[in-house]
C-alpha cells in the first residue's frame, strides 16, 4: 500500500473513529443509518411512529390488516361473552357457536367503523356500553391510520436512484471514482449537491478514518437526465495511494449525501447511500444512456440505465 501526504481530515461525521472486530457498513442501501439503540427496555426504545412512518407499504398494510382483524375477533369474543341473546336481530340458531361468533363479528366491523346498518343492534346496558366503547375505539383507530398514511404521502423525498456499482474508470490521465445516479419520478429536482465521504481503517492507527473527497463537479442547477459523480484520483485525493485491494483489506466505505429542491413541494429534500468494496468494479466506464424524443417532442429515458457500464481490458 502507498502512503500519501497533505491529506485533511473531515469534521467529525457522528460516527466516531472506533474501529470494529467485524466489517460493519455505517449507511444502509436505502439511506438510514445503520445503528441499533438499546439499553433502555423495549418500550422505551420502541420508536411505533418512526417504524410506522418509515415502513415499506407492504408492512404497514399487514400490520393494519391483521389489527383490523385482530379488534374485531376481540368484541366479536367480547359481544360473545356477555351473550348472544343480549343483541338483536342476530338471527342465527340458538347454540351454534360459529355462527354467532360470525354475526358477531361483522356486527363488530359496523360498530368499530360507524357504519351500523342497524340489523343486528345491542340490547341492555352491558353490551351497549362495550359497543359504545369499540366506536370510540374505532374513530380514534381511523384518526391514527389516517395520520400515519398522510405522514407517509406528504413527507417530502428525494427519490434519486443509484447505480448499482461504483466504478474505478479512466478518467483524463490517470483514473477516478465514478458512479451515477438519476431522478426517478417526474417532479423536477433544482439546486441539486453532492457530497462525497471516505471512511476506512488505518491500517497503523487501527482506527476509522473519514475524509472528504472533492468532486469534479459538486453542484447543478437541473437534474433532468443522470449525473455521473466523478472524484479524481490525483495527488489532492486522500484515497490516491490506495489500490483497489486495499478497498477490501481496509474495509472502505463510500458514503453519500445528496441535497435539493423539490420544484413540486418547494422543499428540501435529502437522499443518502453508501458503497461498499463489494459494489466496486475496477477498469470499468459508465455507457451513455439512451435517450429518445417521442411524438410530443419530450426527450424519454429509461432510469434502469443508470447501471450500464463496460468492463475494460
Amino acid at each position: 500500500m502507498a502512503f500519501f501526504n497533505n491529506r485533511e481530515l473531515l469534521q467529525e461525521l457522528g460516527f466516531g473513529t472506533k474501529n470494529y472486530k467485524t466489517r460493519v457498513r455505517f449507511l444502509n442501501t436505502d439511506g438510514s443509518v445503520n445503528v441499533k439503540r438499546s439499553g433502555l427496555g423495549l418500550l422505551r426504545n420502541l420508536d411505533v411512529f418512526h417504524w410506522l412512518i418509515s415502513t415499506t407499504a407492504f408492512k404497514l398494510n399487514l400490520v393494519i390488516l391483521i389489527w383490523y382483524i385482530f379488534i374485531n375477533s376481540f368484541f366479536a369474543c367480547t359481544y360473545f361473552l356477555i351473550g348472544p341473546e343480549h343483541f338483536g336481530g342476530l338471527d342465527v340458531p340458538v347454540g351454534s357457536t360459529f355462527r354467532e361468533l360470525s354475526a358477531l363479528f361483522f356486527f363488530s366491523a359496523q360498530t368499530i367503523t360507524t357504519l351500523g346498518y342497524g340489523h343486528v343492534y345491542p340490547i341492555g346496558e352491558l353490551a351497549s356500553t362495550a359497543a359504545s366503547i369499540e366506536s370510540l375505539l374505532g374513530l380514534l383507530s381511523f384518526a391514527v391510520a389516517t395520520g400515519v398514511l398522510y405522514g407517509r404521502f406528504s413527507r417530502p423525498k428525494a427519490h434519486i436512484l443509484y447505480s448499482d456499482s461504483l466504478l474505478i474508470a479512466p478518467y483524463k490521465e490517470g483514473k477516478a471514482i465514478m458512479f451515477r445516479l438519476v431522478n426517478k419520478k417526474q417532479s423536477e429536482l433544482i439546486e441539486s449537491e453532492v457530497k462525497v465521504n471516505v471512511t476506512f481503517t488505518n491500517a497503523a492507527s487501527n482506527k476509522r478514518e473519514f475524509y472528504s473527497l472533492r468532486l469534479e463537479i459538486e453542484k447543478i442547477n437541473f437534474l433532468p437526465f443522470s449525473w455521473t459523480i466523478v472524484h479524481p484520483l490525483n495527488d489532492e485525493s486522500p484515497i490516491a495511494g490506495y489500490s483497489f485491494k486495499d478497498y477490501e483489506s481496509l474495509d472502505f466505505e463510500f458514503l453519500v449525501l445528496f441535497k435539493a429542491i423539490n420544484d413540486t413541494v418547494s422543499q428540501n429534500v435529502y437522499s443518502r447511500f453508501s458503497y461498499k468494496p463489494e459494489q466496486i468494479i475496477d477498469q470499468a466506464k459508465f455507457l451513455p444512456m439512451d435517450q429518445k424524443v417521442d411524438k410530443k417532442g419530450r426527450v424519454v429515458i429509461d432510469v434502469n440505465d443508470v447501471n450500464k457500464f463496460q468492463k475494460l481490458n
